[in-house]
């Protein structure tokens, strides 16, 4: 039984990676994409974002975070 259900759970991840493949290569879908990582990017270096980011590290770093020492 259990390699029943090993088999069955392998065989959905693999129809739904082959969906999100399929996905993927349709034009609309890639511009979409290229749109989205756009805006990751300006968000990204926008100052505020940059402070923030840095502020959060700082604070993480100071309560003696998981950073391995250099």
């Amino acid at each position: 039984m259990k390699l029943f259900r090993g088999a069955l759970k392998t065989g959905i991840a693999v129809k739904a990676f082959d969906i999100a493949r399929r996905e993927m290569r349709k034009p609309e879908n890639q511009r979409k994409a290229r749109e989205l990582m756009a805006k990751a990017q300006q968000e990204f270096r926008k100052p505020e974002n940059q402070r923030k980011a840095k502020d959060l590290l700082g604070k993480v770093t100071k309560r003696g975070g998981t950073r391995p020492p250099a």
